[in-house]
């Protein structure tokens, strides 16, 4: 299913570029040097950073199915596929 989906999203072109997570080639570290570049710019050019963090571990747990699926739906995938 995962490849299936990630074939799909991919051919779509639904994934964003700074979407590292689940992805090949992309290093989930990737996202965390990307974050150590802005600050250390925004020090050179003496401006503020901030940086706002979110725990989405039991994120999923909270998600309503029913809204889950119609935006699967909004991004064409819907239906059963028989292989």
């Amino acid at each position: 299913m995962y490849e299936r989906l990630s074939n799909f999203l991919e051919k779509t072109n639904n994934i964003y570029p700074s979407q590292h997570g689940f992805q090949a080639g992309h290093s989930p570290s990737m996202p965390l040097l990307s974050i150590q570049d802005k600050i250390s710019e925004a020090i050179e050019n003496n401006e503020y950073s901030l940086g706002v963090f979110f725990d989405l571990a039991k994120a999923f747990d909270t998600v309503s199915h029913n809204i889950l699926l119609k935006k699967l739906n909004n991004y064409g995938i819907r239906g059963v596929q028989v292989c």
